[in-house]
């Protein structure tokens, strides 16, 4: 399966919704008309892009972001930096449930 190149588009937040995605009628929350819901709009031609444009600009920026956050836990692991979890987290640092404020650790 090939992969194809998606142009990212610049966007930019509703005025109209002030990117909430909603407005409030006079009785009931309505979707926003000025971005179909979604809170955000085309920065160029400040118009709103089509729900299938719009999932695949957030998919995008979603596949782009972990990517990132991937490249820093890959970055910290190398500088011995990464958090304890799990386990092993339990035996680290003191939690003060002892004898006087002591480290307890149950076992």
């Amino acid at each position: 399966m090939s992969r194809r190149q998606v142009a990212v588009i610049p966007l930019a937040k509703c005025e109209i919704c002030q990117g909430q995605g909603v407005i409030q009628g006079i009785f009931h929350v309505m979707e926003c008309a000025g971005c179909n819901g979604a809170g955000l709009i085309d920065q160029a031609t400040c118009e709103a892009l089509s729900h299938a444009a719009m999932v695949q600009q957030l998919r995008v920026r979603l596949n782009r972001a972990n990517r990132q956050i991937e490249q820093q836990r890959e970055q910290l692991g190398r500088a011995d930096l990464l958090p304890i979890t799990g386990a092993a987290a339990d035996y680290q640092g003191n939690n003060k449930k002892g004898a006087g404020g002591a480290h307890l650790t149950g076992d």
